[in-house]
């Protein structure tokens, strides 16, 4: 009996030595299997945690100002002012020999005063509010008027940046290259707060025939007007803008 016993526990103990060396062996992979889990658990709360309405968005693409973009918003300038543009625009019908209107698919632009010398919108130079426009062509003749309003900054002020630039002497767009010829002489219309008349010749150089480009400017409150004519005669381009000007300026003073 007590022979038996002592098997019966020596027994034990070899199975107790063999289940001690297997843990033994199997707790670095225990270890390994543990801390895998861990790290996943880990990443999926992070995940879920950044799917969730606590998740930080990308950062905004820095925004920037009318000062900056030379964009401003309509909501500043009187209601009123969309249909005055539309009343200063003269025509459709112009009394100029072969000259017929063309149509537009939407009159409706904005636009700056003048592009001249690579005067684009930024910096203080603003797109217009409302703008409009119309469009005349004949026998080596194109004429196109634009009007809009300015509410960040007097209209007279963008006819002075426009002015500014004169001065650039030649400059490149998608007509070519034009070479600015100055400021032109344009009688005083009457209650206008500003008025500029100058004139251009684009690709004088090239294998055609030059383009002149002569353009009058007019201001009186908010609103600026801009007519351009484009000739193969330089006496005509310059003669015809001028004409069409007091037709512009009644217009211009009698809604502003």
């Amino acid at each position: 009996m007590e022979s038996r016993i002592t098997q019966e526990r020596d027994g034990d103990r070899t199975v107790q030595a063999a289940l001690v060396t297997n843990l033994r062996r199997a707790l670095p992979a225990l270890v390994t299997a543990v801390g895998i889990l861990l790290t996943a658990a880990c990443g999926s709360a992070s995940s879920n945690s950044s799917a969730g309405g606590g998740q930080r968005s990308p950062a905004a693409p820095h925004s920037t100002g009318p000062a900056v973009t030379g964009v401003q918003s309509i909501h500043d300038l009187a209601p009123e002012l969309e249909d005055q543009i539309g009343e200063v625009l003269i025509g459709p019908a112009l009394d100029v020999a072969d000259v017929r209107s063309v149509p537009l698919q939407s009159p409706y632009t904005a636009d700056v005063l003048s592009p001249v010398c690579g005067n684009r919108p930024g910096s203080g130079v603003y797109l217009s509010a409302f703008g409009q426009r119309r469009e005349w062509t004949g026998p080596d003749l194109e004429i196109e008027q634009f009007s809009g309003a300015w509410g960040v900054i007097p209209a007279t002020e963008a006819v002075a940046q426009v002015r500014s630039k004169l001065g650039c002497g030649t400059y490149q767009d998608r007509e070519g290259q034009h070479r600015v010829l100055g400021e032109r002489e344009l009688p005083k219309l009457a209650r206008l707060d500003s008025q500029l008349l100058f004139c251009e010749v684009i690709d004088e150089d090239g294998p055609e025939q030059p383009t002149h480009l002569c353009t009058a400017l007019l201001a009186r409150g908010e609103i600026a007007t801009r007519i351009q004519t484009r000739a193969a005669d330089a006496e005509r381009a310059e003669q015809l803008v001028g004409e069409l000007s007091i037709l512009a300026a009644r217009r211009l003073t009698a809604v502003s």
